[in-house]
């Protein structure tokens, strides 16, 4: 009586459990402190500039700052239809494109 029970209860919730998709939620933790992770970059990478005056900096807060839009957007193209067009790829792909330019700016950029 009581293992026909538990296997009553195992195949009622066996189905909650197949529901939940735990890849989904690994993924929206790892996007979540991304985010976070570059808005903290873009306050240090500023803050920095303040203290320094160092124009190669800017170019660094701003790949930061881009890379959070980027995530951003990507984050409500998956929720947002109205933003999941055909477009879409193209503009990550352009901002990665554009960070990439920025970081390399920065790095090449000569003291002044």
């Amino acid at each position: 009586m009581i293992i026909e029970t538990g296997i009553m209860l195992l195949i009622l919730f066996s189905g909650l459990f197949l529901q939940t998709d735990i890849f989904e939620n690994i993924e929206t933790t790892i996007v979540a402190v991304t985010g976070i992770f570059s808005l903290l970059l873009l306050a240090l990478s500023i803050s920095a500039y303040r203290k320094t005056g160092l124009k190669r900096i800017i170019y660094a807060a701003m790949a930061f700052a881009l890379f959070g839009i980027q995530l951003l957007f990507e984050s409500l193209e998956d929720t947002v239809e109205a933003l999941d067009t055909g477009y879409g790829s193209v503009i990550t792909s352009s901002m990665t494109l554009a960070i990439l330019v920025l970081f390399f700016l920065a790095i090449v950029q000569k003291n002044k």
